[in-house]
C-alpha cells in the first residue's frame, strides 16, 4: 500500500492550525463575555445610582450632568437659578428664578420658609455652596435652619463656586444694601485657593495680586456676557450624561479638568496673603463679620496630609480675621465630634451637606452667636 508523504507531513500543520483557531476562539469568547458583563455591570450601577440618588423618575431624564453643575445648557429656567452673568463678581443667582432646584426671590437672595412677624434687622449669610446649602431644599439649608432657630429673618445670599474673594466683594457690595444685624461670611479651604485664579469653573471672575502687603484687583470688569455659553473639558461632554461617572467624580475629587478648567491669575501659594489682605477690608464695613469656615466631605475623607494642609490654611486665615477685628468661627473642632458619633453619611450628600448635618451646623452657630452676645438666649426659639 503505498503512503501519501506530503498527506503525512501536511497533517500535522493542519492539527496545529486548527488548534490555534480554536485558542484564538476560545480567547475571543472568553474576552468579549468579560466586556459584555462589565458593560451589564456598569449599566446596572448606573440605573442603581440613578435611582438612589436621584429617584426613578432619573431614569428617563439623562441631562448631562456637568452641565447643570456648571450652569450651562439647554435647560435654561434651571441654569439661570444657578448663575447669572455680574461683571464685577463673575456670577450672582438670578433675581426672581423659580426652579426644580432652588428658589430666588427678588433680590436674588435664596428663598427661606415664608413666615411672618421675624425679626429686623436680619442676619446676612454670604459664601459660596455651603452658606447657599447646594444639594438640599430651600427650607433645608442651614440659613434656613437658623432663621426657624431665633425667629430673625436670614439673608441667604450665599452663591454656588464664589472663591473667598469674590465672597467678600460680594459681601461688600451687600452690606450697604441690606442692613444686616450682623454678618456670617462662610468659606472653606478651597474658597482660599480658588482666590488665586483668573477663571474658576470654567468663567472669568474678578482676582487679586499682592504685591508689598498691598492689594491690586484685575479682571474688572469681567469679560464675558449674559447667557454666554460656557465650555465644558472633553471628558464631561462625553460621560457628563452619567450618574454614576458624576459620582466617582465627586468622591475622588476629579473635577478640575474634567468638568471645568482653570486658570490662574496669582502664584500658587498666595491665596492665603491675599485672603489675608481682604480682612480690613470686611472689617470697615462698621457691622460685626462671624468668618466661619465650613468643610466638605472631602475634607473628612482625605489623606491626613492633605487634611492637615487644610488646616494649616483655615488657622492662618483666622489669624488674620481675629487681628483685623473679625469674629473668627472655625467648624472642624465641634464637627469632628459629630463626625465621630454619626459618620460621615449622615452629614452629607455627595459633597454638601444633608438636611441634617445643616441642622447640625445651624444648631452651633446659634450656640456661638449666642455665647458671642449677637443674639440673646431670649430671642432663640
Amino acid at each position: 500500500m503505498s503512503v501519501d508523504r506530503e498527506a503525512v507531513k501536511a497533517a500535522p500543520k493542519d492539527e496545529r492550525k486548527l488548534r490555534s483557531d480554536t485558542i484564538t476562539t476560545g480567547r475571543f469568547a472568553t474576552l468579549l463575555l468579560v466586556a459584555v458583563s462589565v458593560l451589564v455591570s456598569l449599566v446596572l450601577l448606573e440605573l442603581a445610582c440613578r435611582v438612589l440618588l436621584s429617584g426613578p423618575g432619573s431614569l428617563t431624564h439623562w441631562p448631562n450632568l456637568a452641565r447643570e453643575r456648571m450652569g450651562t445648557g439647554p435647560d435654561v429656567a434651571r441654569i439661570r437659578c444657578q448663575y447669572a452673568f455680574d461683571a464685577e463678581i463673575g456670577w450672582t443667582s438670578p433675581p426672581g428664578c423659580v426652579s426644580r432646584t432652588y428658589n430666588v426671590d427678588a433680590d436674588g437672595f435664596r428663598r427661606t420658609s415664608p413666615k411672618s412677624a421675624l425679626a429686623e434687622p436680619p442676619v446676612l449669610v454670604t459664601g459660596s455652596s455651603f452658606a447657599k446649602g447646594d444639594e438640599v431644599k430651600d427650607d433645608e439649608t442651614w440659613p434656613a435652619d437658623l432663621q426657624s432657630l431665633t425667629g430673625r429673618k436670614v439673608v441667604n445670599a450665599g452663591v454656588s463656586g464664589y472663591a473667598f474673594d469674590q465672597s467678600a466683594l460680594s459681601t461688600e457690595r451687600l452690606v450697604p444694601k441690606v442692613k444686616p444685624l450682623f454678618v456670617v461670611m462662610s468659606f472653606t479651604p478651597g474658597d482660599i485657593r480658588r482666590s488665586e485664579l483668573k477663571v474658576a469653573w470654567s468663567r472669568e471672575k474678578p482676582h487679586f495680586t499682592e504685591t508689598g502687603g498691598k492689594l491690586a484687583l484685575h479682571n474688572v470688569p469681567v469679560p464675558g456676557q449674559p447667557n454666554a455659553p460656557v465650555p465644558l473639558p472633553e471628558p464631561a461632554r462625553w460621560l457628563g450624561r452619567f450618574a454614576l461617572a458624576d459620582l466617582i467624580v465627586q468622591r475622588l475629587g476629579l473635577q478640575r479638568g474634567w468638568y471645568f478648567d482653570e486658570v490662574r491669575g496669582a502664584p500658587a501659594g498666595s491665596g492665603e496673603a491675599i485672603v489675608c489682605l481682604l480682612m480690613p477690608r470686611l472689617a470697615a464695613l462698621g457691622v460685626p463679620v462671624v468668618v466661619m469656615a465650613q468643610y466638605s466631605r472631602e475634607y473628612w475623607t482625605q489623606s491626613a496630609a492633605r487634611r492637615d494642609a487644610d488646616r494649616r490654611s483655615v488657622d492662618k486665615v483666622m489669624g488674620c480675621a481675629s487681628g483685623a477685628g473679625l469674629i473668627p468661627f472655625d467648624l472642624a473642632r465641634p464637627m469632628q465630634s459629630v463626625v465621630d458619633a454619626k459618620g460621615v453619611d449622615a452629614l452629607y450628600r455627595s459633597d454638601h451637606h444633608s438636611a441634617e448635618g445643616n441642622r447640625i451646623v445651624a444648631g452651633l452657630v446659634l450656640q456661638e452667636l449666642e455665647r458671642l452676645k449677637l443674639i440673646s438666649k431670649t430671642d432663640a426659639r
